[in-house]
């Protein structure tokens, strides 16, 4: 259940490989802004690389990276994938019962990141909504989420611009969940009909 090479009127998303050890590392630093050596990418390669073939023999989700670059010049340009998402929906909800604020579900969730030197070129959102589109034609989802912190900005555009209703948590925990983008299968749905209509 591998995620195929996904094309893009700019961009091309694909696994990574062995050759993008560099291109990594620097993303790593550049959009991640992790600090990190070339040893430690390459252990993230290799176990990125295990996973994509390990999930696939499981009939697991493709969870895990996928390089995005420019279909022209094959320049990397960022990171996007999947990953399992722990989501504590009554948090979110200030009518919910409090004695289930500690239930979660776990989601589907969709992350990116872009070097900066290519921000403002929505290369983002051209990238998630391939994966989008993937996860509700060929996986069949229910519904995606991702998720970002209050001051990232420019992550919540990319989730409205997808479709997503964002949803802030108005709370400090969990620490890790302070804003969720949620977009439906209905809704995704919708947003494609009515752009097909135009």
């Amino acid at each position: 259940m591998g995620i195929p090479t996904l094309i893009t009127p700019r961009l091309l998303i694909r696994e990574y490989t062995q050759q993008d050890l560099n291109s990594r590392h620097q993303l790593t630093q550049r959009a991640f802004q992790i600090t990190c050596s070339v040893d430690s990418i390459q252990q993230w390669l290799d176990w990125t690389l295990a996973a994509y073939r390990g999930l696939e023999r499981l009939h697991q989700p493709p969870y895990g990276d996928y390089l995005v670059a420019l279909r022209g010049s094959q320049q990397v340009v960022g990171s996007i994938g999947f990953v399992p998402a722990l989501v504590p929906w009554n948090v979110l909800d200030a009518t919910a019962d409090s004695s289930m604020l500690d239930r979660v579900t776990t989601e589907m969730g969709l992350f990116w990141a872009i070097d900066p030197d290519f921000w403002g070129n929505g290369y983002a959102t051209e990238a998630a909504n391939a994966f989008v589109a993937y996860a509700f034609e060929t996986l069949k989802l229910k519904q995606l989420v991702a998720t970002t912190e209050r001051d990232n900005l420019p992550s919540q555009r990319v989730m409205t611009k997808l479709g997503m209703q964002v949803l802030q948590n108005p709370t400090q925990e969990p620490f890790w969940l302070e804003v969720v983008g949620l977009l439906t299968y209905h809704d995704w749905n919708l947003i494609r009909s009515k752009i097909e209509k135009i």
